[in-house]
């Protein structure tokens, strides 16, 4: 079994970039043109949050490079 991560972003503070999606299958465009990220869930600190292999990791480390925002966090599990 490979190791986790976990995707924390701030959708309130996205300011519309949209590179995230195009780095990363976990983000997706909505209609406000803010980033959704694709399957997370909301924490009690209103961040979405969500696990991901380590296969994943590079284009979401991608994703979160690219952020001029800088909302998007990866973080070892």
């Amino acid at each position: 079994m490979g190791k986790k991560y976990k995707i924390i972003y701030d959708r309130d503070k996205c300011i519309e970039f949209g590179g995230c999606a195009a780095a990363s299958k976990h983000f997706d465009i909505a209609s406000d043109k803010k980033a959704d990220l694709v399957h997370g869930k909301m924490n009690k600190e209103g961040l979405w949050e969500l696990e991901i292999d380590e296969k994943d990791l590079p284009k979401n480390k991608d994703a979160a490079e690219i952020c001029p925002a800088k909302v998007i966090h990866i973080i070892d599990q």
